[in-house]
């Protein structure tokens, strides 16, 4: 795997950990992907958004084909906004947003064509919520290209209150927040050996062998048969 740490503008370091691989099964962790996507308010009236984009070309070990690829990650939004106390007269309501969206695409040949991949979109979450893009029924053994890009937003918009008593009366603030985190980003890559030529002979052999005695069974059960 060959990582571009610029791409399309962005110079963030594309840090790729590797976690396991194993029985045609590589795990990676997409550490600078949570980093650049992970954000929030921190309680005061402000947005904030940032983009991410991988490029990796990889390279296919002799001997084996690419079967299939996922990406999965865990997110979790918290959307916060407090209520006026009892007794006051709200003057501006708070608000909170978030979105994200995530595509992971496999691309060949010179112009970067598109042959396998999803994409995902979400707003407003307040909880957490599985993610898993797949592009699966591959059989690569030339160089390709493995695309993932994403988009997380915050915004958070204080409210205001005021509160009026027999002898005063005073606005304050109403806390609002927001936040989006990708939390384990994982890009997995399947892959299998490629059959020896002998193999394919060894199958083909075989199965003419099944028919042949597929085809003597159903003569002989035919000149049993009575007249």
């Amino acid at each position: 795997m060959t990582e571009y740490p610029e791409y399309n503008g962005n110079t963030q370091a594309q840090k790729v950990t590797l976690l396991s691989d194993a029985g045609g099964v590589t795990k990676l962790g997409m550490t600078s992907l949570a980093s650049s996507l992970s954000m929030d308010t921190q309680g005061t009236s402000t947005s904030n958004g940032d983009l991410y984009t991988g490029v990796f070309d990889i390279s296919v070990r002799n001997g084996y084909r690419v079967t299939g690829f996922s990406f999965a990650a865990t997110l979790v939004g918290v959307l916060q906004v407090a209520e006026a106390p009892p007794g006051a007269s709200m003057v501006q309501p708070g608000n909170a947003r978030n979105s994200g969206s995530m595509e992971a695409s496999a691309l060949t040949g010179p112009h970067g064509q598109r042959i396998a991949g999803e994409s995902f979109r979400q707003e407003s979450l307040d909880g957490t919520q599985n993610i898993l893009l797949q592009g699966m029924g591959l059989s690569l053994t030339d160089p390709f290209t493995m695309f993932i890009s994403g988009m997380s937003y915050v915004d958070a918009q204080l409210g205001q209150y005021r509160m009026n008593g027999p002898d005063y009366s005073f606005d304050a603030s109403l806390p609002a927040y927001a936040s989006y985190r990708f939390v384990n980003p994982t890009l997995t890559i399947f892959t299998s050996p490629v059959p020896e030529p002998g193999t394919y002979a060894m199958l083909l052999a075989g199965l003419a062998l099944c028919g042949a005695a597929g085809l003597r069974r159903r003569r002989g059960a035919r000149s049993g048969a009575p007249a």
